[in-house]
């Protein structure tokens, strides 16, 4: 909740698309639906796009022309032709701020990056702003949940899981896949089930498993969620799995999904 008091002045302001300028996030050229734009000699870009691209929930507020962005440890708000942004209830001026521009929301590039604590570069001559994220919040999440994993094998005398990158990537392909096709299921709606990804993926098991969730932002409360189901908790405490990979994405009906995909390797 914030209480805020701010006064807008009409103030001529230069905003012009900014032909030629890249965005690249951790080596990935971003795509906007409104192309970017310069004012202020800042760049200005869609708020759902670069948030999400940033890892964070995001949500517009109409009636106070509000956009918020949440992850795990960082709050952004932002109102719109305010100059001042809040980063966990701590003001931040801006050079530039949040506007509306042909029906779309932009905020400050660099601004809301830096704020989610990501690094930002400019190289003027070939026109290219270069994000580069700090360590995923979500690899650290991954790793928590292997850590309680093991904790809750340990309490019921069942040896540790290890990590395994192919099965996180398989984990992670299917958060993906649910958030772009709206369904929550171990079942893809091309029939696939996690056998078959792994198959088709040439893992090679002699047993395996999988659980997923929606809708926990904590790895605490994802594994106390499957804790308290007894078909995932079998899969949690089964001595036959030696191995596991995490997959932890945000977005979709839920905000959030997980999946442990488990494996004993032939």
């Amino acid at each position: 909740m914030f209480a805020v008091i701010f006064a807008v002045m009409c103030l001529t302001l230069t905003a012009s698309a900014a032909d030629g300028v890249s965005v690249y996030m951790n080596g990935e050229a971003l795509s906007f639906e409104q192309p970017p734009i310069i004012q202020n000699d800042s760049t200005l870009v869609p708020f759902r796009t670069i948030f999400e691209k940033l890892d964070m929930t995001v949500q517009w507020f109409a009636d106070d022309r509000r956009v918020t962005a949440q992850s795990a440890d960082t709050a952004i708000t932002l109102f719109i032709d305010s100059p001042v942004m809040y980063v966990n209830d701590k003001s931040v001026e801006l050079n530039t701020p949040a506007i509306i521009y042909n029906d779309f929301t932009m905020v400050p590039l660099r601004a809301v990056a830096e704020a989610a604590n990501a690094e930002v570069e400019w190289d003027g001559e070939s026109r290219t702003v270069t994000i580069t994220s700090k360590e995923s919040e979500f690899e650290a999440w991954a790793q928590r949940v292997l850590e309680l994993t093991n904790a809750e094998r340990a309490k019921a005398g069942v040896g540790p899981l290890e990590w395994d990158d192919t099965l996180a990537e398989l984990g992670r392909a299917h958060c993906e896949d649910m958030v772009s096709r709206d369904f929550f299921s171990h079942d893809n709606p091309d029939g696939e089930t996690p056998f078959d990804r792994m198959k088709k993926a040439g893992v090679s098991y002699r047993a395996a498993g999988e659980n997923i969730a929606a809708g926990q932002y904590s790895p605490e409360a994802a594994v106390e969620a499957w804790m308290s189901s007894p078909g995932h908790k079998q899969n949690i405490l089964n001595a036959e799995f030696t191995s596991l990979g995490v997959g932890v994405v945000k977005g979709g009906e839920y905000g959030i999904y997980w999946a442990q995909e488990f494996a004993r390797f032939k």
